[in-house]
């Protein structure tokens, strides 16, 4: 229970605050006095209370604070509560009638009480303090309510405040858009636990080089405890600022993940980091937008999980090396990326399990597969070429790559013969995903026989507008394994019920999602409509990803 009040004028200080018609004049706070609102972390707080409890607890008070030379100054402030509650000295309310001259009740009674009265108002308040901690912990996962939920979640009422402040981690994630008084309470609130930092994120104004080197006076302390870094931006002043401040003294000692570079350029850049890791060796994922590491190459961390490169020209010896050092690499992602030279030499990644190109040109894809062998990827994704679309390299990667598992294909406008060279060479594939290939049924004949991909069990189909679902239902019905069907993005008029009738009896999953026609036929649709036809098109405008 909160302290008792030592004297008459706190009373008055709080009364005349919820009491609109008393006219007390407020007295000068004292050091023994008790200043309900008082936070020296976060000043903006106060306790959540309903304004009749609030008023019943000040009563309450009232009835017992003050020396005994105050109690008839006291009175005529009770009876004017008492009014304003609807009670009078006459008709005492059941839980809080207390004559002035009254022995006072044990304060334990009091505190059960509350807390009874609490809990019959608030039922959530019987939930375990650790069942909270759970459910806090789960919804401050996302980044984007991580932000700002500490401080949503420490204004509801004391308990929940009491708990989050006992809650690290709900703490760790800071982000420049924080004013960096906030940056710093997050900071010390934040106590040991690792910390996700995240400097000029893309897509707003840039951050001044000003506030950049402050913020990066505030991490200094923390430094160690920083674990998840990222400082990409598109604003080309920021990340040479931000460059700068990195090469003249990295002060975040070992990061498990990285991201850097400038995002946003399309087009490959040769640009070289020019900072250093002091301990590289902790390093699980690295994300570089624009810049290479070949001066990283002899230190190259060891410990690499995942290396992904976006928008960066590349010594395709370099790389080799890359691999070579980082023997335990899983994933690696190259977008728009430029392999030049000849190495001489080849390696072996036999630990990458996934690989993914986007808007590669075809020349590097046929340099990778032909100076890096990948024997263990499982999952293989290859989205939007940069130029005319060849199966040349697809075709090396599985020749030796027979672990292969998954594939994606995206945006690839491929023939009949191009599909079946890439099917022949994956007869271990178990899931196939399709998006905007712009093929025809007869394109994808090759499906309909039992030989062709023989361990199919999941296929996705997305935004292909000339597939039609009597090709699906042939699919179906000579894969067995064949357990999920996605299609996501068709034209409604390549879709048969009747088609989707069968072939939901030969799948246990099957989702359809269809776009409209086009906007001249909705509007001709909302015509009708207004004339009483209903004729309404599932979906949207545009479906899938």
């Amino acid at each position: 229970m909160l302290p008792y009040w030592a004297g008459l004028h706190a009373v008055t200080g709080i009364l005349s605050e919820v009491l609109s018609d008393l006219d007390v004049k407020e007295e000068p706070h004292t050091p023994e006095q008790w200043d309900p609102d008082s936070d020296t972390d976060d000043l903006p707080w106060r306790e959540d209370w309903e304004v009749q409890e609030l008023l019943e607890w000040i009563l309450l008070e009232a009835r017992v604070a003050g020396s005994p030379g105050e109690k008839h100054e006291l009175q005529g402030f009770i009876e004017r509560l008492e009014r304003r509650l609807g009670r009078t000295p006459e008709t005492p309310s059941e839980t809080l009638s207390i004559d002035v001259g009254s022995p006072e009740p044990p304060v334990e009674a009091i505190v059960e009480r509350e807390l009874e009265q609490q809990v019959q108002s608030n039922p959530i308040s019987l939930l375990p303090t650790e069942l909270f901690h759970k459910i806090f912990e789960s919804v401050c996962s996302p980044r984007s309510l991580a932000l700002f939920a500490p401080l949503i979640l420490s204004h509801v009422n004391y308990r929940f405040r009491s708990i989050v402040l006992d809650i690290p981690s709900l703490w760790s994630t800071i982000d420049d858009i924080l004013p960096l008084p906030i940056v710093k309470l997050y900071l010390d609130r934040s106590l040991d636990a690792p910390l996700d930092i995240t400097i000029g994120s893309s897509g707003r104004p840039g951050i001044k080089y000003r506030k950049l080197a402050q913020l990066f006076q505030h991490l200094e302390p923390h430094a160690p405890r920083v674990k998840a870094l990222k400082i990409v931006t598109h604003d080309w002043e920021v990340i040479e600022h931000l460059d700068k401040l990195m090469e003249r003294s990295f002060p975040f000692g070992g990061p498990e993940k990285l991201e850097f570079g400038l995002c946003g350029s399309f087009r490959a850049d040769d640009r070289e980091l020019t900072f250093t890791l002091n301990e590289p060796d902790s390093l699980q994922e690295l994300h570089l937008w624009g810049y290479r590491f070949n001066q990283w190459i002899d230190t190259f961390p060891t410990a690499l999980r995942r290396l992904q490169l976006n928008d960066v020209w590349i010594s395709s010896a370099i790389l080799i090396a890359a691999l070579e050092r980082s023997p335990g690499l899983s994933i690696l992602v190259l977008e728009n990326c430029s392999l030049v030279g000849e190495p001489g030499t080849f390696t072996t990644a036999g630990s990458l399990v996934y690989l993914k190109f986007i808007r590669m040109v075809a020349e590097n894809t046929v340099r990778f597969s032909r100076f890096i062998k990948t024997p263990a990827v499982a999952s293989l994704s290859v989205i939007q070429p940069a130029s005319p679309a060849t199966t040349d390299f697809l075709a090396t990667l599985m020749e030796a790559s027979k672990e292969i598992r998954s594939v994606e294909i995206c945006e690839y406008d491929l023939t009949g013969n191009d599909w079946l060279s890439i099917f022949r060479r994956a007869p271990n594939l178990t899931h196939l995903r399709v998006r905007a290939s712009s093929s025809s049924d007869q394109d994808l004949h090759a499906l309909t026989t039992a030989q062709t991909l023989p361990n199919l069990t999941s296929i996705t189909l997305d935004n292909e507008l000339r597939l039609t679902t009597l090709l699906v239902e042939q699919i179906a019905r000579t894969h067995p394994k064949l357990e999920s069907i996605v299609l996501r993005g068709w034209d409604p008029s390549n879709v048969s019920a009747d088609s989707l009738a069968t072939i939901s009896k030969l799948v246990k999953n099957i989702f359809v999602e269809t776009f409209r026609r086009s906007p001249e036929e909705d509007y001709d649709e909302e015509t009708e409509s207004e004339s009483g036809d209903d004729d309404s098109i599932e979906g949207s405008w545009l479906s899938g990803d």
